[in-house]
């Protein structure tokens, strides 16, 4: 039976006995979860390091709401998103399960719960494999039926309902990257098997060349272990060789180099379906960049930008009503925290910053934690910026330029006096 097909009769005749009553499904939603996801990362380092550096990288960027530029700690859903989205998850646990949800399952769900009022109270999380959707025939909006844990499914309208998704055809599912990589893990998984034999099998040995012919087993064992018998006996050192029995040793590498070449493949092709550069899964054989601040770059343009885009935009939709957002609410992720682990690069915006006008000395020391300057609220300028025309004819007011602002016009100069006749001095 569909989801909005009416239900039908009742079909009962009146002497029939009444059928066992089935205890209602309580509306109150809880939290479902499953280690389905844990068990996908269990299965290769590649898929593990992938899906880790997402879901850290965008756990650790402090995620707040903001009006305008300033942010609203006193707002109840700036409490949901940077303080405690529920009471199971700090917002880093949080933002880390979602991402390890959303790249192995394709999607991540978390529900809205709200209050008897409508208002939002925390957000908790669904397992994708009880979250099915559903369009609906008329509007066309999306549904979710979510199996709770007594198995009874709960009809939930999209609006109710955080989702962020990887590549979806048609807007419902996201694709899972398990699904893309099938291919390349199972023949990962083959290579791997190839390699732990050649591991257990022989890796050196001696060979024993005889100048009899025609041995038989007994003769051959016989030789091999007055062989070993001199050998133990010498100390494992030195061997003396009698009838013309000669003695060479052979060996071979444990892993075929083959082997390696496979890995590195593998690695590529995780790093391409989740979009990462391929040095961040531990491969530098193609990295062109000289520096760790450029390939932080790339990784932040490729890979972390498109996923903050549809976190904030689907926290901004579901999260915020039509008047919040006219009213400039929105939520928005702290980007530049990332960089803090680069001193030399910090150091630099911060000067570039603070010389060009666009934060004062304040705002930089909060960033790093630091008590406010009491002369540091003033946006300044450096003096190499100011137009040339006042460095030439009004050298005096250089004083004035970098403590806020732009300086006070020149004065004019004081009108000349006439001299008797008409003429002026």
């Amino acid at each position: 039976m569909g989801l909005f097909n009416r239900k039908p009769k009742n079909q009962a005749s009146p002497r029939d006995e009444p059928p066992a009553r089935r205890p209602k499904a309580t509306a109150k939603m809880l939290p479902v979860y499953r280690a389905r996801a844990d068990n996908t990362l269990r299965g290769n380092e590649a898929i593990y390091a992938a899906v880790s550096r997402i879901s850290s990288t965008i756990a650790s960027m402090p995620l707040h709401l903001y009006k305008g530029y300033e942010l609203q700690a006193n707002h109840p859903l700036e409490r949901i998103v940077g303080l405690e989205p529920n009471e199971n998850f700090s917002p880093f646990g949080f933002l880390q399960t979602m991402e390890a949800y959303r790249n192995t399952e394709g999607s991540a769900y978390a529900l809205i719960v709200p209050d008897k009022l409508g208002a939002a109270v925390r957000l908790d999380i669904l397992d994708p494999a009880r979250v099915r959707p559903v369009r609906h025939p008329k509007t066309k909006e999306l549904w979710y039926w979510v199996t709770m844990d007594d198995q009874n499914p709960c009809p939930l309208p999209g609006c109710q309902m955080i989702v962020v998704r990887h590549m979806s055809a048609n807007g419902e599912v996201g694709i899972k990257p398990i699904d893309v990589l099938r291919g390349t893990l199972d023949y990962d998984k083959q290579v791997k098997e190839l390699s732990l034999q050649q591991l257990d099998g022989v890796n050196h040995g001696v060979f024993l060349t005889v100048p009899n012919t025609g041995l038989g087993e007994v003769e051959k064992q016989k030789v091999i272990d007055d062989f070993l018998d001199a050998y133990e006996r010498s100390g494992q050192r030195v061997v003396i060789l009698e009838g013309g029995l000669t003695a060479t040793t052979f060996s071979q590498s444990a892993i075929d180099a083959q082997v390696l070449d496979v890995e590195r493949i593998t690695r590529n092709r995780v790093a391409t379906v989740y979009n990462l550069p391929p040095h961040m899964l531990g491969d530098y054989t193609d990295t062109s960049f000289s520096t760790a601040e450029q390939q932080m770059q790339e990784f932040l343009q490729l890979t972390i930008m498109p996923i903050v885009a549809q976190w904030e935009q689907e926290l901004n939709r579901k999260l915020l009503s039509v008047e919040d957002f006219v009213d400039g609410y929105r939520f928005r992720f702290d980007i530049e925290s990332l960089i803090r682990a680069d001193a030399s690069a910090m150091a630099e915006v911060y000067q570039k910053a603070t010389r060009n006008g666009r934060k004062s000395i304040n705002e930089v020391r909060a960033r790093d934690g630091l008590p406010p300057d009491p002369f540091g609220d003033e946006l300044m300028v450096s003096r190499d910026l100011i137009p040339l025309r006042v460095a030439v004819e009004h050298p005096e007011l250089l004083l004035s330029y970098g403590r806020g602002g732009a300086p006070p016009d020149p004065e004019p100069d004081p009108p000349k006096k006439k001299k008797e006749g008409g003429k002026k001095e």
